[in-house]
């Protein structure tokens, strides 16, 4: 086992080198890439770390890239998968102090689905009940303890799916309600407010009429009056004439040529 990470370190580490190499630097954004010494991992619990620390062994460093980085991250889950522990998550924290870049492992899914779980229940079991285990059994005991973890967690991602799938319906549903409700309210209120426009514009229209009215009744009344006052007038002048013209002929008649 040593004698296989101890290669595989080492050809880790010539590829990077190579990768580093190979990479020229063309822009200042480029240059000023950190330098990275060596990669500190967190959150291991599952592999040793002296066998991590001498994997991920740097040489002299190298400016890392996300693309080597990636690189890194990939060989790392690689690593693990090659001891049994295939569910773990790695990411890096993109923060470069003294030349020390930090990786963090993720194990809660191996402890919850995987081989630790499988191998703490066998343990367990046997302590329990005394029973002495070879290393085959027990390793044949695990593997069906894992086909049925992952089993339960394919159950479990289904019906976590579903409830989403619920939720999410479930609050379409209410937000489609609300949208409903709030626009019978704004349609309610556009017909109040027609309403009282209409109203107010029967009533302005109808005071409009009346002024109307009244101006044209006071108009026709004045007109009236002054027509017969003046029908009035040349009555009485035409009447005082038709007296002095009959007067001055009756004269004319009894003492002519006077």
């Amino acid at each position: 086992m040593k004698k296989d990470l101890h290669s595989s370190s080492y050809l880790l580490t010539i590829f990077l080198s190579a990768f580093f190499i190979i990479t020229p630097a063309k822009s200042a954004a480029e240059r000023s890439k950190p330098f990275v010494k060596k990669i500190r991992v967190t959150g291991n619990t599952l592999i040793d770390s002296y066998d991590m620390d001498t994997y991920l062994d740097l040489g002299n460093g190298l400016t890392m890239t996300p693309e080597i980085m990636d690189m890194v991250i990939r060989e790392i889950k690689a690593n693990y998968h090659y001891h049994g522990y295939p569910a773990i998550e790695a990411y890096s924290i993109l923060r470069v102090r003294n030349g020390v870049m930090t990786i963090k492992i993720d194990e809660k899914n191996e402890y919850r689905w995987g081989k630790p779980r499988a191998e703490r229940a066998v343990l367990k079991k046997a302590f329990l009940h005394d029973i002495t285990l070879t290393e085959t059994r027990k390793q044949e005991i695990m593997n069906t303890l894992l086909k049925g973890y992952q089993k339960q967690k394919k159950i479990e991602e289904i019906v976590e799916g579903f409830l989403v799938e619920k939720q999410r319906s479930r609050i379409e549903e209410i937000q489609y309600q609300r949208r409903a409700a709030m626009r019978e309210k704004i349609v309610d209120k556009v017909k109040e407010f027609q309403a009282v426009k209409k109203n107010i514009e029967e009533q302005e229209n109808k005071r409009v009429e009346e002024m109307r009215n009244r101006i044209l009744s006071a108009g026709l009344k004045k007109i009236d009056d002054s027509a017969e006052g003046r029908t009035k007038l040349i009555s009485g002048e035409y009447t005082d004439l038709d007296e002095f013209l009959d007067n001055v002929m009756f004269e004319e008649m009894l003492n002519p040529g006077l």
